[in-house]
């Protein structure tokens, strides 16, 4: 299962301050089974002819990947949990973005 998330950085949030935070975010769910691994933030290009989405301005995104829907669900959870580590942990990265949009993916196969 996958979670892509595509966003825009906040005024005065730097692209490396947000990877470091992605970063720390990752271990720490690793830390704890919640998640197998968080792609590179890789920034949008837009193509002339193969960018077809005008909906959507996004600068950024990225995916993470889980290794089913029970940890994805149990991620969830955690997250949603009043655990002060947890919350740090999320809002640090969840902060200093802008208009998320966030949507699962499975492998069909």
């Amino acid at each position: 299962m996958y979670l892509h998330s595509s966003f825009d950085l906040a005024p005065g949030v730097s692209l490396d301050d947000y990877k470091a935070a992605l970063q720390d975010f990752t271990k720490f769910m690793q830390s704890k089974n919640l998640l197998v691994e968080t792609g590179p933030v890789l920034e949008r290009y837009r193509h002339p002819i193969m960018d077809t989405d005008d909906g959507r301005k996004h600068r950024y995104f990225f995916v993470m990947s889980f290794s089913d829907r029970a940890q994805c669900d149990a991620a969830v959870q955690h997250i949603l949990s009043a655990d002060p580590a947890v919350n740090a942990a999320h809002r640090a990265v969840h902060q200093d973005i802008i208009s998320p949009i966030f949507s699962c993916w499975t492998d069909s196969s």
